[in-house]
């Protein structure tokens, strides 16, 4: 077996442990039921402390009827709550409830968990020239 084969199995093995971390998330998180875009819509929200309807169709360079129809699909999955503004009745806020926001930051906890594994696995050492040999792969 030679260098290319060993670095083959190798990333098939490290790929089926960064699918494992994903499934037990998505699991634990239950967000097998939404779409990658309803993901993405969730973390463009959640990376904001208040956003209206108005403000969200404008990020998406969509209509207000269309974000409407998404908002509501969120609201549906039990991601998402909307309140009416207190100054200005025509106006709504979206946020994330809490099941929306383990989902917006699921990358992270992904992530997260991955390095949790790689932490027990190698040393301190090893850890830091892992480091390096990414972002040399990462930078070519």
């Amino acid at each position: 077996m030679g260098v290319e084969d060993d670095l083959l199995k190798a990333l098939e093995q490290f790929n089926e442990c960064h699918e494992k971390c994903h499934l037990e998330l998505t699991e634990e998180i239950n967000i097998s039921e939404l779409k990658i875009k309803q993901i993405h819509y969730l973390e463009i929200i959640g990376r904001r402390s208040t956003l209206t309807l108005g403000q969200f169709a404008e990020i998406l360079e969509i209509t207000k009827p269309s974000v409407t129809n998404i908002v509501n699909q969120l609201i549906k999955s039990g991601c998402v709550l909307k309140r009416q503004c207190d100054q200005d009745g025509r106006k709504y806020y979206i946020e994330l409830s809490e099941k929306g926001e383990k989902i917006a930051v699921f990358k992270q906890l992904k992530y997260r968990r991955l390095v949790a594994k790689i932490i027990v696995s190698l040393s301190e050492p090893e850890i830091r020239t892992f480091v390096t040999l990414l972002q040399k792969i990462v930078n070519i």
